[in-house]
């Protein structure tokens, strides 16, 4: 017999699985480097990237690790401004719940800080973040990550994603979604 916890999940089954995905993708180039599409910078946030990473069932989490590496180009003519950006991550999934079947949807957690840079004409910054989220804050999988950057001072720049990003997750399969 089939033994079920209060919502419907099996009790005893643990099928833990572990899914990578690397969201930036496009054709080979000749030197290994893709990156996303060009977002330009003002003084108003723009998203750079904002995407779901989906490994094709819900997943509660037990280990969430990333690699997010971005390139912001200058735009200025002859004059320096400054960039302040930042990564996100939040669960999107569905989850039992009291017999059902419900959506879940957390709230945006930093991944990292506000970082602000300098910028000067046609001078690229790129810089790479990784390592582990914690998953108090992500609990679920699917998750969406979010970049999102804003010009400070004299902003014209670009930004995209390099194709070397990466989020690894691994987590219990969650039956009955």
């Amino acid at each position: 017999m089939l033994r079920t916890k209060p919502g419907g999940a099996r009790l005893g089954v643990d099928s833990v699985m572990e899914y990578m995905e690397h969201p930036i993708s496009g054709l080979v180039a000749t030197n290994g480097v893709a990156y996303s599409s060009v977002a330009t910078i003002g003084t108003t946030a723009v998203t750079v990237l904002d995407q779901l990473i989906d490994p094709g069932i819900p997943l509660s989490l037990k280990e969430l690790e990333v690699g997010f590496t971005q390139k912001f180009t200058g735009l200025n003519g002859s004059v320096g401004g400054s960039i302040a950006y930042y990564w996100q991550v939040r669960s999107e999934t569905r989850v039992p719940s009291a017999g059902a079947v419900v959506k879940y949807t957390s709230s945006y957690c930093n991944v990292t800080g506000s970082y602000l840079k300098a910028i000067g004409t046609l001078i690229a910054l790129e810089d790479t973040f990784s390592g582990y989220v914690n998953v108090g804050s992500v609990p679920y999988a699917p998750i969406r990550i979010l970049l999102t950057a804003i010009g400070v001072t004299a902003a014209n720049v670009e930004g995209k994603v390099k194709n070397s990003t990466y989020i690894r997750m691994v987590g219990n399969a969650i039956p009955g979604c």
